[in-house]
């Protein structure tokens, strides 16, 4: 799937080909919409795929870091491509998705960040940017639902 102007959600590049916060919406078989959100990564180092991003510090538009432990409510997606530092390309905003976590995950509550841009499970109620879908047992990726609103 791609735009009018040709762009799809794995383009990257090292120059703008749309708005920052432009969002394309990807069809799925069966899990609904993906929602991808346009960035620019201004981190200083390349954003690692299965990685949340939250708005670089002081960015009033869409460059994004790496997460640390902050507020849930401030990611802006999940890199599912590597956008190496100073490139533009989109990162997954809504949609399932795959994290990558620091820790063993229990199914359906919420994510939180922490250090790195993996994420943990959090309480089933209060902010968070997604939730589990099934649990994991240990550190390493799983299948969530991304929700990020950063």
């Amino acid at each position: 799937m791609t735009t009018a102007a040709g762009i799809s959600h794995t383009t990257v590049s090292t120059s703008q080909l749309a708005p920052l916060g432009f969002e394309l919406e990807v069809p799925t078989a069966n899990a609904g919409m993906k929602v991808y959100i346009y960035v620019e990564n201004d981190s200083g180092a390349a954003l690692i795929i299965n990685r949340m991003q939250t708005r670089k510090a002081s960015s009033a538009t869409y460059q994004v870091a790496q997460s640390g432990a902050v507020n849930p409510v401030t990611a802006v997606g999940v890199a599912e491509i590597a956008i190496p530092n100073g490139s533009f390309g989109f990162l997954l905003r809504k949609g399932h998705g795959v994290v990558d976590s620091a820790a063993t995950v229990n199914a359906n509550l919420g994510l939180i960040l922490i250090a790195g841009g993996e994420v943990l499970h959090g309480g089933a109620t209060g902010a968070a940017c997604g939730n589990t879908l099934a649990g994991r047992t240990g550190a390493g990726t799983f299948t969530a639902f991304i929700n990020c609103q950063g």
